[in-house]
């Protein structure tokens, strides 16, 4: 009898850590995987992709021709390459100090470069509160937009891990301010599950990063006659248009990790005379449709798998030992129910 009791004490014991482990032995593994780690270093290239650009200085000069700024148009190739890099800092271990440096070149003449520093929180991957930023934007050699100290106030090279399915506020460079971007659908890539996030936008005035605030010139070589008569304006009638963006973006997420693995975006810096006027190739500085290249994404993939894998085999371990343990409940009381009968 004291066998069979001994017996049956030890089998609920292995039950009940059966159950225990299960149920904690996920979540603490799940839970490792959470902060943003301290140690990233990541290299991503956009491109190479056909870009449109407009050469102003040629139609400023005359060089154009019945089409207007058409005539200027050149097709060019785009790269953007972007370093980002985080690490750790003293002002709160649960802050991690992140670094970006981006590069635009066209025909492999840099014409832009973005340097960027913010304090991340290593949970959410947002910009820490009452946190220094600082960011310099420099076009065609000259900064003319330095915003040092200026606010980031949205998520942008890191997503938060345990991704959900929701809209986050992403912050653009160019605009400078963060805009929702929303869950689209999830997709396998690779053999990794993956959110989409999309996001559109136009008639974004972008003055501040030109150096000359208005673009003027004859009416009738930016609009088509029928944009002149809807608009109540002369061929020969001089315009001051000013610049703005159009985006079209879509991101997509390893949603345990928060890893961005793959990036396109369509992007359009056109002239108009209000920021309700529909993007339009007429008037175009500038437009391109561009992708993270493959090698970037495989890159990124391949930094996820084993994270992913191993929270899938803790997550089946868990429901195992679960079934397990709740087995070994069933028949420690199925014994005990015997004993008690006899």
């Amino acid at each position: 009898m004291l066998r069979t009791q001994s017996s049956l004490k030890l089998t609920a014991i292995i039950a009940l850590v059966c159950l225990i482990v299960g149920a904690v032995a996920p979540a603490l593994f799940t839970q490792r995987t959470r902060p943003l780690s301290l140690k990233e270093d990541i290299s991503v290239s956009m491109g190479p992709a056909e870009a449109q650009v407009a050469d102003w200085d040629a139609y400023a000069a005359g060089d154009g021709c019945e089409d207007g700024l058409k005539c200027v148009v050149e097709t060019k190739q785009l790269e953007i390459d972007r370093h980002s890099t985080t690490a750790k800092t003293d002002v709160d271990d649960a802050a991690a100090h992140a670094k970006s440096d981006i590069s635009v070149t066209l025909d492999g003449e840099q014409i832009a470069a973005i340097e960027q520093s913010a304090l991340l929180n290593r949970e959410s991957a947002y910009p820490m509160a009452d946190s220094d930023t600082s960011q310099e934007f420099t076009v065609h050699g000259g900064a003319v937009l330095n915003a040092e100290g200026a606010e980031i106030d949205g998520i942008d090279y890191f997503f938060p891990s345990q991704t959900e399915q929701r809209s986050y506020p992403y912050f653009d460079t160019v605009m400078q301010k963060s805009e929702p971007i929303d869950y689209l659908t999830d997709e396998e890539i690779d053999g990794i599950p993956t959110y989409s996030f999309y996001q559109k936008r136009h008639g974004i005035n972008i003055s501040d990063i030109f150096d000359d605030q208005t673009f003027p010139g004859r009416a009738g070589d930016f609009y088509s006659d029928e944009e002149l008569a809807r608009i109540n304006l002369d061929a020969d009638e001089e315009v001051n248009l000013k610049p703005y963006y159009a985006f079209e973006r879509t991101v997509r997420v390893e949603p345990t990790t928060g890893r961005v693995i793959d990036v396109n975006e369509k992007m359009q810096i056109y002239l108009a005379q209000s920021h309700i006027a529909e993007p339009t190739g007429e008037r175009t500085l500038f437009s391109t449709d561009i992708s993270w290249d493959e090698a970037s994404s495989q890159a990124e993939l391949d930094k996820v798998k084993n994270t992913v894998l191993g929270v899938q085999v803790a997550t089946i371990l868990g429901w195992a030992l679960a079934i397990v343990g709740a087995v070994l409940l069933l028949i420690c009381a199925w014994r005990f129910s015997r004993q008690r009968a006899q």
